[in-house]
């Protein structure tokens, strides 16, 4: 009976689709800069043109940001506001603060980035070697 089963979980190993499913992703990473300086802080996206988007990466203080992406070309989404601060803690309305009277925060880049596609900004993620991907906004 033993045997059997040893033989059945080395089948399950063998038939297709039973292992990790999901496009190949390639780490990409580098540098978002905006205005010619990194930019402090936000979210980058690559969306490509077939397949699947890779998940957001933040950018961190120093402009980096780092994540996974399948192969080809992507247009590219970045945001990057500032945490509104000055809210009042109230379960009536929706995210559990009210910000009545605290002046609305404001992107720190051009609205156009914050979609793929009015961002104008493409780059191909490549299969083989590094994806040390630097991006540039005005």
């Amino acid at each position: 009976m033993k045997q059997h089963f040893v033989l059945l979980l080395a089948l399950a190993f063998l038939v297709p689709g039973c292992g990790p499913s999901g496009p190949k992703m390639y780490p990409v990473s580098g540098t978002v800069n905006y205005q010619g300086k990194p930019l402090p802080l936000g979210t980058l996206m690559f969306v490509p043109k077939q397949g699947t988007p890779s998940k957001p990466s933040l950018i961190d203080g120093s402009g980096h940001y780092s994540l996974q992406a399948v192969a080809g070309e992507h247009r590219i989404q970045v945001v990057a506001v500032p945490e509104r601060e000055g809210g009042r803690p109230d379960p009536t309305v929706e995210g559990g603060i009210d910000y009545t009277g605290v002046p609305e925060v404001e992107s720190l880049i051009p609205e156009k980035y914050n979609r793929f596609d009015t961002s104008g900004i493409t780059v191909t993620v490549k299969p083989d070697g590094p994806n040390t991907i630097d991006i540039n906004l005005d």
